[in-house]
């Protein structure tokens, strides 16, 4: 049977993370800072820590039989660039792409016991992008659609929900990691891969750019 090489790239937060899995196995991760804390500005680290981390597997982007790219929502440059690297490489090599929801992700890399849990990432403006799961012995049930929530509404709702908040600097902390997916690879190749023409991230809501624009000019900007 031939090897299977597998790119995770991960950058929906602050701490973006990269993962090499070979037959189902994790051989390299590496974590970086997506965005700069203080300033909120993008980074460049992502290609020169993709590259890294294919040096510690020993292959090359040619060798690459698959690659999975974080969907969001989170950061917009974050997530955009690594869509575009991720596009890059499977046009360049006829390699699958395969999306998987960076909140589905998060809940994947806590760890969870059994129980009812919100899983949530910082959106900004006191808001947060949240998604609701069930954690039961064998797997986690994702039981909402993503949604847009407001930092007080979301203590709010997880306290008549009886749920556990999940995410960076909540009541599990935790971020989306790139090598979560190891054992959920064969879920995200059955949902199927993504068109490479087509697909883009979920940002969770329109730039800041398109915003100002639609303000300006007082209608939608795809109009």
């Amino acid at each position: 049977m031939m090897s299977t090489n597998v790119l995770v790239l991960e950058t929906s937060t602050e701490s973006g993370s990269i993962a090499i899995v070979r037959d189902d196995v994790l051989v390299a991760e590496l974590l970086f800072a997506s965005r700069d804390s203080a300033t909120g500005a993008r980074t460049e680290a992502l290609g020169p820590a993709v590259t890294r981390c294919l040096d510690l597997a020993s292959i090359s982007a040619r060798d690459l039989t698959a690659v999975v790219c974080g969907a969001g929502p989170g950061g917009f440059t974050s997530l955009r660039s690594a869509a575009a690297l991720a596009k890059g490489i499977c046009t360049a090599w006829a390699t699958p792409l395969y999306a998987v929801s960076s909140l589905e992700l998060l809940a994947w890399s806590a760890g969870l016991a059994e129980g009812s849990f919100i899983v949530a990432l910082p959106a900004g403006r006191n808001e947060s992008f949240a998604l609701d799961v069930t954690c039961e012995p064998d797997h986690i049930a994702v039981t909402s659609v993503p949604y847009l929530i407001r930092d007080d509404e979301l203590r709010t709702r997880a306290l008549h929900a009886r749920s556990v908040l999940v995410g960076p600097r909540l009541d599990i902390d935790a971020i989306p990691r790139a090598a979560s997916t190891v054992s959920h690879l064969n879920e995200i190749r059955d949902r199927g891969s993504a068109d490479l023409d087509a697909w883009e991230p979920s940002y969770g809501r329109l730039a800041e750019a398109q915003v100002k624009w639609e303000t300006a000019h007082g209608r939608p900007l795809s109009a």
